[in-house]
């Protein structure tokens, strides 16, 4: 979490509904608001560094390592998607949940949407 509250992602989480997460640049932040805003949920984007990417990869596998996993390599998934605060994952999950019909009544619980 320290890597987190450097940036000053937190208030930026906890102060909006809907928060995309991800590299400056990535075309996958783009398709994650394209779907959102296709939906009229209008998401918060937040843009992080190279250096907060490679800090998330660090702690997260430094964590596996210390687990006992230490076989695999684990990227850090980006773009994060946080919808009311809660962390949805990343461009992926975010399909899927829309996939499988979640994605439309999570944003009208989160009162991002009204259809």
């Amino acid at each position: 979490m320290v890597a987190i509250k450097e940036e000053g992602l937190i208030p930026i989480v906890e102060g909006s509904m809907v928060v995309i997460v991800g590299r400056r640049g990535c075309h996958m932040n783009y398709v994650a608001q394209r779907l959102l805003e296709g939906l009229k949920a209008y998401p918060t984007m937040y843009d992080v560094s190279e250096g907060f990417v490679a800090r998330m990869m660090l702690m997260s596998n430094v964590r596996r390592i210390l687990n006992g996993d230490d076989k695999t390599f684990v990227p850090p998934f980006f773009p994060m998607v946080f919808i009311r605060r809660e962390l949805i994952g990343s461009l992926d999950c975010l399909i899927a949940i829309h996939v499988f019909g979640e994605l439309i009544p999570m944003l009208k619980v989160a009162s991002t949407i009204w259809l």
